[in-house]
């Protein structure tokens, strides 16, 4: 049985969160500078000569791209030459994209909006497509059967003190030290747990320690309960519910959180402004690539062959939403978790206004 709380949109109400009113106030007449600058991909406005580098760390929320390129939906839209480059976290796939040796990244939205929060004229961010937003069982606090926590509740013990709870490191946000003090979310899957966290404890989510690890460290430390509960997402949901039969504690991604958006296809917008033909073939293509993402049994295939997934893990698992459209509401959702988890600064805000950020769709 899931312990999902009721719980209304985040853009109407949320624990910390301001109103979406206001946050759409602070950006109004906010005007996204197109930074001038060389190409290596391309000419201004036209189409790209050469190869188009997207930086990615495989996983289930990135598929799309896998599947795009194995069906040769990027060359049937013009982009003749596209190389994936793996990267280790979320982290790497950031500075990739920065530092010139990708052209689109495969990111996660806390990494997203936390890198254009800080940013320059010369890094700023545009949105190309929405990737993959959350369902039922995307994100999940696990424990151990016969653990003593039953519910929620137990993760913030009435005596005091803390309950340690591992947590994915491949998409810390390594800068996020430089906006948020001690205690705060450096993750928006932290930012996620504690937001839904709140529903049943109130302020009380903040006395939960979190331990950066990685997913497979979990596991393994729930398997000896070395920690009472990790936070994990897919597929190893699926591992530690099969091979130890782990309890679902809470979903990460429910009531306020629920659909929430997770990955996103972004680059820099002075790649864009002169990669105009680019965008529109990208775009067209990762929108058909995410439609077949959508259908049964499509994804399964791209999981074992580019994420390195097992048959059973891939066949089993949760899979999300792969969105044909991008949602500015959706995506001011997670800027709005962000600001009311003191990720985001109020003062920074203009700078992570969502509507100027997204490239509108040429299709």
């Amino acid at each position: 049985m899931r312990l999902d709380p009721a719980g209304v949109p985040l853009l109407n109400l949320g624990r910390r969160a301001i109103s979406a009113r206001c946050l759409l106030a602070a950006g109004s007449g906010l005007a996204l500078l197109l930074a001038a600058g060389c190409s290596s991909s391309g000419s201004p406005g036209g189409a790209v000569s050469g190869t188009v580098v997207i930086a990615a760390e495989p996983s289930v929320s990135d598929a799309a791209i896998y599947l795009a390129q194995k069906d040769g939906l990027f060359a049937a839209e013009g982009l003749d030459h596209v190389s994936i480059e793996r990267e280790p976290n979320q982290g790497a796939v950031m500075n990739a994209l920065k530092s010139g040796n990708a052209d689109i990244a495969a990111s996660d939205y806390g990494e997203i909006f936390m890198t254009q929060a800080q940013s320059t004229q010369s890094h700023d961010l545009r949105i190309l497509a929405d990737g993959y937003d959350a369902t039922a069982g995307s994100l999940e606090i696990l424990t151990y059967p016969g653990s003593t926590i039953q519910n929620p509740r137990d993760l913030t013990p009435q005596s005091g003190g803390s309950v340690e709870v591992g947590v994915p490191n491949d998409d810390l946000l390594p800068n996020a030290s430089a906006l948020t003090k001690a205690g705060d979310p450096t993750s928006l899957d932290v930012a996620a747990a504690e937001e839904v966290l709140g529903n049943f404890v109130g302020n009380a989510d903040e006395s939960v320690k979190w331990q950066p690890m990685s997913q497979q460290q979990e596991v393994s430390e729930l398997a000896a309960h070395q920690l009472k509960a990790i936070l994990v997402s897919e597929p190893y949901i699926y591992q530690a519910e099969s091979k130890l039969g782990a309890v679902e504690v809470l979903d990460a991604c429910s009531g306020e959180t629920a659909g929430l958006p997770l990955l996103g296809y972004v680059a820099q917008s002075s790649w864009v402004s002169q990669n105009s033909s680019a965008v529109a073939d990208f775009q067209a293509a990762i929108a058909k690539a995410q439609a077949d993402a959508s259908l049964a049994g499509m994804v399964q295939p791209v999981l074992r062959s580019d994420a390195g997934m097992s048959v059973q893990d891939s066949d089993l698992i949760t899979i999300g939403i792969y969105p044909t459209s991008t949602s500015v509401q959706s995506l001011e959702s997670v800027v709005l978790l962000m600001h009311g988890e003191r990720m985001i600064p109020t003062g920074d805000l203009t700078k992570v206004s969502v509507p100027p950020m997204v490239v509108k769709s040429q299709s």
